[in-house]
């Protein structure tokens, strides 16, 4: 079993890299931003060197996200040895209990280590490193010049937008009463850009801000508070127009019908996330079209990640009988394999 399980968590790393292939080579370098904070690198220094080195070697091995089921982004292990995304744990990060099964310990912020804190912390000149491993791949970035294909065309969008609503603002400028009335009115198009790796959103953001588009960013590492003001602004600021989101805190539950385009900078396995990721905009109240843009690379595993979806959006229009054949459908033998190994014994 444990081989099995070894086998199957490095197929999903493998996967895993080749899509973030797609999205920028950084991905893949493992460019991050360390979200830990200053009371988890406190209790580490604490920590016998024993214990650092142990935890930083069930980090980097091939761990599964205890909550999510894939390989950790942004990967954080705690103290009780378990590992996470940091994105899926943080909002347990309050006193919760810790949600590996038969796991009683208690999470906090000063109980979840990253790698950069851990790999810190066991070096022996601390300071010298820790003083520059958060900006140095920064400013590799941007002296580099470099910009992913996916990056150059969600900008192409982007400057677009920004630049039909400037104008459109410009030409209702006026004297008249009608033309200050139609100012006050017009609403600017916005866009909402979602990534499954908030690394890609802090690559894309360095392009944002030298093409000085203003944008809100929201994702599952953010306080309620914070999450709310960027929900806010974007809602009501005419000179925000982009609005950064994770696909797993921002798919459910938000309304953001300010927006009239979407943007997926990366594919899912499950096309059902993808459209309540798009619903956050088409939803009820929206009184514009809203146009979606799925970026893609060509003969990548993306081809086969887009065949997956359309399998899948075929066997459930299939199963609620949306074929409008009014016959009896025998999905072929091939198709069976997205229900598992369960559907050969049971067909």
């Amino acid at each position: 079993m444990g081989t099995l399980k070894q086998n199957y968590a490095s197929i999903l790393m493998l996967l895993l890299r080749l899509r973030q292939a797609c999205d920028h080579p950084l991905l893949v370098k493992g460019f991050h931003t360390d979200t830990i904070g200053k009371d988890s690198l406190d209790m580490a220094r604490q920590l016998p060197r024993e214990m650092l080195i142990n935890l930083r070697n069930q980090l980097e091995g091939l761990a599964i996200c205890t909550i999510c089921s894939d390989p950790p982004e942004d990967g954080v292990v705690s103290m009780c040895g378990h590992v996470f995304c940091y994105q899926c744990v943080s909002e347990r990060l309050i006193g919760d209990t810790c949600p590996a099964p038969g796991c009683k310990d208690i999470l906090g912020t000063d109980c979840v280590f990253s790698r950069g804190t851990l790999k810190s912390c066991i070096c022996e000149n601390f300071d010298d490193e820790t003083s520059t491993s958060s900006t140095f791949d920064e400013q590799q970035i941007t002296h580099s010049g470099y910009v992913s294909s996916k990056i150059k065309a969600a900008l192409d969008i982007l400057t677009t937008i920004a630049s039909q609503s400037s104008s459109s603002v410009h030409d209702l400028i006026g004297d008249s009463a009608s033309a200050q009335l139609n100012l006050t009115t017009e609403v600017p198009e916005k866009a909402i850009v979602f990534s499954q790796w908030t690394s890609m959103l802090d690559l894309l953001e360095l392009s944002l801000n030298e093409n000085l588009i203003q944008y809100r960013r929201l994702d599952g590492t953010m306080t309620l508070v914070s999450r709310d003001k960027a929900v806010k602004d974007f809602n009501t600021d005419p000179e925000v127009t982009v609005m950064l989101m994770s696909l797993k805190a921002g798919s459910l539950g938000l309304n953001m019908i300010a927006a009239c385009h979407v943007i997926l900078l990366d594919l899912w396995w499950n096309p059902s996330t993808e459209d309540q990721a798009i619903d956050r905009a088409h939803r009820i109240g929206q009184t514009r079209p809203v146009t979606v843009s799925r970026i893609t690379v060509k003969d990548t595993v993306e081809d086969r990640i887009l065949a997956l979806q359309e399998e899948k959006r075929k066997m459930v229009s299939s199963a609620f009988g949306e074929d409008q054949t009014g016959m009896e459908l025998q999905w072929p033998r091939s198709s069976l394999i997205y229900f598992g190994r369960e559907a050969f014994c049971n067909g």
